[in-house]
């Protein structure tokens, strides 16, 4: 009934405080213009934003070629913590590119893969912190104070509480960033 529930937020153009497997997050559908920009006014800046897919296949169809060393780092890392750089077919929002590149991670978390699947694959997500402010934690309290801008909050699961792996495609081979 939850995951329902924030599907369809997330569908109907609103944003979700949630918890990934990572740090709590903010969602957006990447098929709503609306979302993205409630997003980026969320956020406080315009890109790039992480996608989160609910599976390696999803997210091999965003990838521009997947070279060996690439299909290799998905095999090893998802499901998991740890978000691939790499360059990107075109079709996703403005917000999800970087000079060509697209972030994505296929979470750890059962959830929030489910959220995916029940969204058409993929979510735009962010961390769930304003420029400059501490990050914050799904809840009551939370939904109240940014009801302006979050349309639904999923206090469920439990964030390892630090950020995830963030790996770069760089020709042939990957480039740890953090």
């Amino acid at each position: 009934m939850r995951l329902l529930h924030a599907a369809r937020v997330l569908r109907a153009g609103g944003l979700l405080a949630h918890n990934t497997s990572t740090l709590p997050g903010i969602a957006a559908s990447p098929d709503s213009k609306t979302a993205i920009k409630r997003m980026c006014r969320f956020k406080q800046r315009n890109s790039p934003f992480l996608l989160l897919a609910d599976s390696t296949r999803t997210a091999t169809k965003v990838c521009r070629r997947i070279s060996p060393e690439l299909r290799h780092a998905m095999k090893q890392c998802w499901p998991g913590h740890t978000t691939l750089i790499f360059p990107a077919r075109p079709g996703l929002p403005k917000v999800c590119y970087e000079r060509g590149l697209v972030a994505v991670r296929v979470d750890a978390s059962v959830e929030v893969r489910r959220l995916a699947k029940a969204c058409g694959g993929l979510i735009v997500s962010s961390s769930l912190n304003r420029k400059g402010k501490p990050l914050s934690q799904p809840g009551r309290s939370l939904r109240m104070r940014w009801q302006r801008h979050l349309h639904a909050c999923d206090p469920e699961g439990s964030p390892a509480g630090k950020p995830s792996a963030l790996f770069r495609l760089s020709g042939r081979r990957l480039q740890k960033l953090r």
